[in-house]
């Protein structure tokens, strides 16, 4: 019997939905949705199945969020938006419901995706091993991938809001400039889209832009060029202090549209020096291929793969 899928890939500006029939996602289905014209997430699927798919009765529903996910509950970071199983059943008719991190879903992914999904952005001949999910777009966040099929393993996580390290004098002036800004300095207040910005304001004494403005004035803005590449720095540098912490010899994944919209910019900057660069382990690093994530709808399918795993474990 065919089994319909309802899946969502909620971020924390847009919410992208779609159906997947006996595990295929249906790309032809996707919707996208602007999270600040909706009042929730449920509000959005019975919107989607109202409009789109009226008929539809899903077996079962799973939505990867960004924010903590804890048991059958899960919130988003950057939205006062709150959602269980229990809602996402009731809302939708599904049988069954889940609710992932939105970097669960990015690792669950990468088993899913064809090798045309994948950027290199530095070629080590990665072994098989634990694989890393780094995602840079309205926020930051990782998450290790161990094991394979009914094995794999996603742990959740919150990378985003760690210190952001401070090993050199401009970064540690940044450091400063953000703890008297917001209290606290953390990764994301830089790694991010609006993470740009703020190094562009720090290196011009208070000018606000965005990152859209920056990239799109490198020729013409030094300051512009210069914060780029202190975004890259930064950005190298915390890759490489997650690669020592949890291994990727599988390789490094970036996902995200902040990630994605750097792809000229990864080869010319400091970013694979920064993320090699750690002392007396610095030829040890060499052996981390990255890759960039091309497939926007990665997620998605990731949502679809934690269908499958509870139901195969199920079985």
């Amino acid at each position: 019997m065919t089994k319909k899928y309802l899946i969502a890939d909620v971020g924390g500006t847009n919410t992208r939905v779609a159906i997947a029939t006996d595990g295929d996602l249906q790309r032809s289905t996707i919707k996208r949705f602007k999270n600040a014209e909706q009042s929730g997430i449920t509000d959005i699927l019975q919107s989607y199945l109202q409009e789109y798919h009226p008929d539809l009765r899903p077996d079962a529903v799973c939505i990867d969020i960004a924010g903590p996910v804890e048991g059958d509950q899960g919130s988003l970071t950057n939205l006062s938006w709150h959602v269980s199983t229990q809602q996402l059943c009731e809302k939708t008719g599904a049988s069954y419901g889940s609710i992932i991190n939105d970097m669960q879903a990015q690792g669950l992914a990468l088993s899913q995706l064809s090798k045309n999904s994948f950027f290199p952005i530095i070629d080590a001949n990665s072994s098989k091993g634990a694989r890393l999910v780094v995602n840079v777009g309205t926020g930051f966040n990782s998450a290790v991938v161990l094991g394979t099929g009914q094995t794999l393993q996603v742990p959740g996580s919150e990378t985003g809001h760690i210190d952001l390290p401070a090993p050199t004098e401009q970064l540690f002036g940044l450091h400063r400039f953000l703890t008297m800004k917001f209290g606290f300095a953390s990764v994301e207040e830089v790694l991010s889209g609006r993470g740009l910005g703020h190094v562009y304001e720090y290196l011009t004494g208070g000018r606000r832009t965005t990152s859209k403005h920056i990239l799109s004035n490198l020729d013409t803005d030094p300051q512009a060029k210069e914060a780029l590449g202190l975004f890259m720095n930064a950005f190298g540098l915390v890759c490489g202090n997650l690669a020592l912490t949890h291994l990727p010899f599988g390789g490094i994944f970036l996902v995200g549209g902040m990630a994605q919209a750097l792809i000229d910019h990864y080869a010319d900057s400091l970013f694979t020096q920064s993320l090699q660069s750690k002392g007396r382990f610095s030829n040890f690093m060499k052996q981390f291929s990255v890759y960039l994530v091309c497939d926007d709808h990665a997620a998605l399918q990731g949502c679809i793969a934690q269908l499958q795993l509870v139901s195969d474990r199920s079985a």
